[in-house]
């Protein structure tokens, strides 16, 4: 068990990714080009960029580290002694033979580093334990934060988290950060929430990651659930190592934009907001002060909201009957079984909803040009196929790349409650492969 990392293992200057120097930089399509040296502006920047390598091979030789980095034999034999030594990297057997000596094989040490994330929710949280290739180790799912006043709540599931590592028999010197997944904007209140469901007026004064912080004696590290969804991603799929989006639905949408293995953010903060993206013009006003918005008509959110204003299909999510008062949650829960079942009103508004989704998606690859979507959240739970379907249907007619590369996509790798996940890789992403600069403070 690691108990300690060295703080100059990773010290150095950040280094911070703009997109033109990410298109400057990188060369697509060439497999006969060269691969382009991992060699940072510091050491630190340098070992970072091998760890991010040996992360994404998930198994990897010094000799194919070589290789792949452009830095020496020499060089990669010392960074990977001390990622050895911190406990970071581990041995993960042999390479098959080719004739001589086998190579050893490097990997991610899943028990020497930990790192937490929590997804705050008013009906529940979601407390994930992760090692440090990701791999989940433990969760817990406790009582959201509800009505409670902001501080009972953390001080609550504080309590939650510690409860969750003596249950580990986690030694706490080997966790190096909690994550915060919080829906809502990127930038703005404290904990970010604009969703009227979840939104508390108690909450906008709060420094959530200041509070948790002192309560927990963990650094916290506070970011929007949508961009935990695709660094979690990221950090666990060694497919999506190249450039893409994450799309992420829980109460509202999202969208977590990944360029060169980092969160790109646009000018302040806020890019990826693919729900507030225009599909009906002559829609319901949005609370951004536009109409028609995505969040309008394809969100949880709203499909709730009409389906609770169609008598027949209100009385069939028992939406009155007394003593039940059904939270957001289970109202989907319920509206997603009905579509399931073939319920007329119920598979109306669900193709209704993924139509408008697939045309906002659809645009956002064109826009980008990517070559991989990933569909994350709670809100895909039950009707995951409608939306894959609706998506892969609208691009295959009408993607401007289709005839110029394939387009996946795909549920995320995670599950449906990748931004937990997400949120302990924003931990190990600030930490572990600075040199991405996976958070701006």
């Amino acid at each position: 068990m690691l108990g300690y990392i060295p703080t100059s293992l990773f010290s150095g200057p950040a280094m911070t990714t703009s997109l033109a120097e990410t298109l400057m930089s990188t060369t697509k399509g060439s497999p006969s080009a060269q691969p382009r040296t991992l060699r940072g502006r510091s050491s630190a920047e340098t070992r970072s960029a091998v760890l991010d390598l040996i992360r994404s091979a998930r198994t990897i030789s010094r000799v194919e580290l070589a290789r792949r980095s452009a830095l020496t034999e020499a060089t990669i034999s010392k960074i990977t002694k001390e990622l050895l030594g911190a406990g970071l990297v581990e041995r993960a057997g042999y390479a098959d033979s080719t004739g001589g000596k086998r190579a050893v094989l490097l990997r991610l040490a899943g028990g020497g580093v930990h790192a937490l994330g929590v997804t705050l929710d008013v009906s529940r949280c979601v407390i994930v334990l992760c090692g440090a290739d990701g791999a989940e180790v433990a969760r817990s799912e406790v009582r959201g934060t509800g009505q409670d006043e902001p501080l009972v709540a953390l001080r609550r599931l504080a309590g939650d988290i510690e409860v969750l590592l003596s249950s580990q028999r986690v030694d706490r010197s080997s966790v190096i950060g909690l994550g915060v997944a919080a829906p809502g904007a990127r930038r703005g209140s404290a904990l970010g929430w604009t969703t009227a469901a979840a939104l508390q007026d108690e909450w906008d004064p709060i420094p959530v990651a200041e509070e948790l912080s002192a309560l927990t004696g963990l650094t916290v590290l506070r970011e929007n659930d949508a961009d935990c969804a695709a660094l979690g991603e990221y950090w666990a799929s060694s497919e999506a190592t190249r450039d893409f989006v994450t799309v992420y639905m829980s109460y509202g949408i999202g969208a977590g934009i990944v360029v060169n293995g980092a969160i790109y953010r646009g000018a302040s903060g806020n890019a990826g907001e693919i729900g507030h993206t225009v599909v009906d013009p002559a829609g319901l006003p949005c609370w951004c002060g536009s109409r028609g918005c995505l969040e309008t008509v394809a969100s949880p959110r709203a499909i709730v909201r009409e389906a609770l204003g169609l008598p027949r299909l209100r009385a069939s999510l028992a939406a009155d009957r007394p003593g039940l008062e059904p939270g957001f949650s289970e109202l989907y829960r319920r509206f997603a079984e009905r579509a399931a079942d073939g319920d007329r009103e119920a598979t109306s508004l669900l193709d209704q909803a993924v139509s408008h989704f697939a045309v906002a998606v659809g645009n956002l690859v064109n826009t980008l040009d990517l070559d991989l979507v990933v569909l994350a959240g709670s809100g895909f739970a039950g009707v995951a196929e409608a939306y894959l379907c609706a998506l892969q249907d609208r691009l295959r007619t009408t993607a401007f790349m289709r005839d110029v590369h394939p387009i996946t996509i795909r549920l995320a790798a995670t599950g449906p409650e990748t931004a937990a996940l997400g949120a302990a890789s924003v931990v190990l992403h600030r930490h572990l492969t600075p040199h991405r600069s996976a958070v701006v403070a």
